[in-house]
């Protein structure tokens, strides 16, 4: 097991410095009389840098006026160190511009020491190495003094985010029952309301017939009300124009029963809608007629049928053009029938998921990826169907269930693929999830803050939460995410509210850290052992994380 690199309090040289004469000896030989704190005593990870407040106090009678000290932070851990800015200090009579130390008085001076993370530094101490000279004469050169550790760890609470949460599928269209619908139209001339033998023998009344008659007694097909909605142009008596509509839903259905007569099952819908002025309307704003503007604004300006036929009839240059090309095609009957299309059940979509996928759609495949846990089959639906029908949805949805088990580089080719058949907004919250998985934050940022939906926001608190901007984090977040912000905003509270219904290997690993925060050691061990067997990895993690310092070496903390 792994443990904090040790440093020595010892002087440096100590045989060297006792044995000559020079004007930091007697400082060198009383160091223990100097206080140093330093603020956290276990660093913590915050955004992409690790810093300490250090205050460094010198007793009254202890500085040399002739004396300078050069002291340096360093980050001590196994297999290297990194080195801090110095901090220089000096006596009265020095000749230069550092912090002065007055002999008589003492003083201090604190000083914020940052440095850059490192991962191999999550088991190191922080060390102050203080090195001394004289102003003038031999001893002007830095010599080192003595080694002073004043924190030990980094906490990563940080890391524990999980930024894969972040990523967002896009949904399926899937739906249980589908309605497919078709329509016809029996003509009549004006004022007339008799079916003509020639208009039961159109294409379009043909093709209705085959469609009630297929549907009529087909497997997992319901077959609506069939519709016959009478009309009349708008032209002439609106009381007589009334009554003609209503004759001719009446003949209609008559006609198209006759021609059905075979469907038993058929169930006939009539209904009289009078003058057709929207009908009208639609054709007339589709037309080139000259002055169909006017005619339009007509319309807008009276609500009364009489009136709109009377103002119409007065335009004499375009009647006559109306009543041969718009009107005669108001006079008729319109049929329709729907029929709904009950679709596979998810126990039937779920055996082609796992077996032969080539029979489902495209929205039943992305439907399927829905209806198991198990990542390999999600993976299998969502990529038939990007390949089988170049679907964005399909590379975007296999991109997220990718990153989330871990292959971020598989991930991101299939997002961005996605991204070259779409522009769709959850596709770029994804590719900017993506970069701050793979620790590119300002990418991450140029990605988000462009994005107004609701996904978008989430993933920038998690790069609130990467920069460090832990309370602004708490405000986007939910779930185990939020409850790592609160961790870090030393709401311990409210994060084991947060986690209170999370039996997750991630939630166990943090109620773990919270639970050593409170002094409470018993339930530490408890619930790392609960991660752990969930997923071991976090065995590793655990023998080189700071925050299970105090159970090092314990019987309790080496049988996990």
């Amino acid at each position: 097991m792994k443990r904090f690199v040790k440093v020595s309090l010892m002087l440096a040289s100590a045989a060297v410095l006792l044995s000559s004469c020079n004007c930091y000896k007697k400082m060198a030989k009383n160091a223990d009389d100097v206080n140093i704190t330093c603020t956290p005593t276990v660093l913590s990870l915050k955004g992409n840098t690790v810093s300490a407040d250090i205050t460094v106090t010198y007793p009254a009678a202890y500085f040399n006026k002739k004396a300078v000290l050069k002291v340096t932070p360093v980050l001590v851990f196994e297999g290297g160190e990194i080195t801090g800015t110095p901090k220089y200090v000096q006596g009265e009579k020095v000749k230069d511009n550092y912090t002065v130390i007055a002999k008589k008085q003492g003083g201090s001076y604190t000083q914020t020491v940052t440095f850059p993370y490192d991962s191999r530094a999550d088991l190191c101490t922080m060390e102050l190495r203080v090195e001394g000279k004289c102003a003038k004469g031999k001893h002007s050169e830095f010599t080192p003094i003595a080694a002073i550790p004043v924190a030990q760890g980094i906490s990563t609470i940080q890391k524990l985010a999980d930024n894969a949460a972040g990523l967002a599928i896009m949904p399926d269209n899937f739906k249980r029952v589908t309605t497919i619908s078709q329509g016809a139209e029996i003509m009549y001339l004006i004022n007339r309301a008799n079916v003509r033998k020639g208009e039961l023998t159109k294409e379009q009344i043909k093709m209705f017939e085959d469609f009630v008659k297929e549907y009529s007694n087909k497997d997992r097909a319901t077959l609506g009300n069939i519709y016959a909605k009478g009309y009349a142009s708008p032209d002439g008596p609106l009381a007589f124009n009334d009554k003609l509509s209503k004759e001719r839903s009446q003949t209609g259905q008559k006609a198209i029963s006759e021609q059905l007569k075979d469907v038993k099952n058929a169930k006939y819908d009539i209904a009289a809608y009078g003058e057709d002025w929207e009908g009208f309307k639609e054709l007339v704003s589709a037309s080139d007629i000259k002055d169909k503007d006017l005619i339009l604004q007509v319309l807008a300006m009276y609500d009364n049928p009489v009136k709109r036929d009377e103002e119409i009839r007065n335009m004499s240059s375009v009647f006559d053009v109306l009543a041969k090309e718009i009107l005669p095609q108001l006079r008729r009957t319109k049929l329709s029938a729907d029929v709904d299309i009950e679709g596979r059940t998810d126990a039937e979509i779920l055996a082609a998921v796992s077996g032969n996928i080539d029979v489902l759609n495209e929205e039943e495949m992305l439907y399927g990826a829905t209806l198991t846990g198990d990542a390999a089959l999600k993976i299998k639906a969502y990529k038939a169907a990007a390949t089988k029908f170049n679907s964005a949805r399909g590379y975007n949805n296999m991109g997220v269930v990718l990153g989330q088990t871990g292959k971020a580089g598989e991930a991101k080719s299939a997002i961005e693929k996605a991204a070259t058949l779409s522009n769709d907004p959850i596709i770029s919250n994804n590719l900017g999830v993506l970069a701050l998985m793979n620790g590119d934050v300002a990418k991450a940022k140029s990605y988000l803050s462009a994005l107004s939906i609701p996904q978008a926001r989430k993933s920038m608190g998690l790069v609130n939460l990467a920069e460090g901007n832990y309370a602004e984090a708490a405000r986007a977040l939910d779930g185990y995410n939020l409850a790592v912000a609160e961790v870090l905003n030393g709401n311990l509270a409210k994060a084991k509210s947060v986690l209170s219904g999370d039996n997750s290997a991630q939630a166990d690993y943090l109620k773990a850290i919270i639970a050593m925060r409170e002094g409470n050691s018993s339930s530490a061990i408890a619930n790392l052992k609960s991660a752990i067997s969930k997923n071991s990895a976090y065995k590793a993690k655990a023998a080189k994380d700071v925050e299970f310092a105090k159970l090092f070496g314990t019987t309790e903390f080496l049988a996990l």
